[in-house]
């Protein structure tokens, strides 16, 4: 008897396979009808850019759109694609270019340097002469970066010294004052207060009941505080001394240590090219000292971009950049949409235009 009642027919079975779908099928609608916003959402991948609106589109439209998405997302061949623009951008500034020539200059003649000291590249007696010869155009190649930038990284530490002097002197400041403690202590105040109760030259406390915090540095100290934050971020774009819309304030104990690597590789490769021009007989010259600067230089100069990759990461509101990131994207499917519906119709025009000639003579011949 209970086998009968659980039994079902198979006109049953599929009329419920069919709901089923249906209603996944519209439960699916209406997530993407109703989540199709500026916002990042966990039901589907588009994400519209702020000003267009996709109203009057059908459901399978923004199906689509959102299948499209979904594509430039998780596709390779798309992928490389968008980073070959990238570089192509990249390539077309002067300053890219540059940094691209040199980059490959330096990995060729680096390349040649060392086929040549593992004798994969034989030239007979002249080996060492040869090596020699490379050896003093990397040397070449690393002063145009290394002694290069020396005067620039020198005005950069004495704007590093002043941040960290008032970074200090404010967090101290705050402590005795007993202030309460900043949302982000890297992310100093700007703002100083006009009221009388709130300054701190009047003896009164600096921050109000309301949640705002105030500088407590004096108006000539704030001044050059503010001065030596905008010149050093415009000499180096990783520094963010205020939240901005994709970033928290920058560490100052990294940017510290980044800034002292960098003065290390200058020092280190100054030292390099000294010790290498000053021995005439590249035979005379000890290999190992030149290996050992080489070395050091470089792990400055390493160490100190990864820290510079390690803050970016760090201080990275990874919601904001998703969010530019689907919108681009929701932006480049849009339009490509919108280039296929333009070919699309002027297709369905030109079958018009051959049609209707053809229909004419019939009607004339009857």
């Amino acid at each position: 008897m209970g086998s009968k009642r659980n039994t079902m027919s198979e006109p049953e079975k599929f009329q419920r396979q069919v709901d089923s779908l249906a209603e996944e099928d519209v439960l699916e609608r209406r997530k993407t009808r109703e989540s199709f916003t500026s916002e990042v959402s966990e039901s589907r991948y588009a994400v519209l850019p702020h000003g267009v609106s996709v109203d009057g589109w059908t459901e399978a439209e923004k199906a689509e759109l959102n299948d499209h998405v979904r594509h430039l997302m998780h596709s390779r061949r798309e992928a490389f694609k968008r980073g070959m623009r990238g570089f192509g951008q990249y390539v077309r500034r002067p300053m890219g270019l540059f940094v691209t020539v040199y980059a490959s200059l330096v990995t060729i003649f680096g390349l040649i340097w060392v086929l040549f000291l593992i004798g994969w590249i034989s030239v007979g007696a002249k080996r060492y002469y040869v090596i020699n010869i490379i050896d003093n155009i990397l040397v070449g190649l690393f002063a145009i970066m290394g002694d290069g930038l020396a005067p620039f990284r020198a005005v950069d530490t004495y704007h590093m010294i002043f941040i960290a002097h008032y970074h200090h002197y404010t967090w101290s400041l705050r402590q005795k004052k007993k202030l309460p403690e900043l949302p982000n202590h890297n992310d100093l105040p700007a703002d100083r207060t006009n009221d009388p109760e709130h300054d701190l030259e009047a003896g009164g406390k600096t921050d109000d009941n309301k949640g705002n915090f105030y500088s407590v540095l004096s108006a000539k100290q704030q001044q050059k505080l503010e001065h030596h934050k905008n010149k050093f971020s415009k000499s180096h774009t990783f520094y963010k001394p205020h939240e901005t819309e994709t970033h928290f304030a920058f560490p100052l104990r990294l940017l510290v240590t980044i800034v002292v690597l960098l003065d290390c590789h200058s020092i280190f490769q100054i030292a390099l090219g000294t010790f290498t021009w000053s021995h005439e007989n590249y035979n005379s010259r000890p290999f190992a000292t030149t290996t050992a600067i080489l070395c050091c230089s470089l792990t400055c100069n390493i160490v100190g971009g990864i820290l510079i990759s390690v803050g970016d990461h760090k201080t990275r509101k990874k919601d904001v950049k998703e969010r530019m990131f689907r919108q681009q994207l929701t932006e480049d499917a849009l339009r490509k949409m919108e280039k296929r519906k333009q070919v699309e119709l002027e297709q369905d025009q030109e079958l018009e235009m051959e049609v209707l000639p053809g229909e004419k003579r019939v009607y004339a011949e009857t």
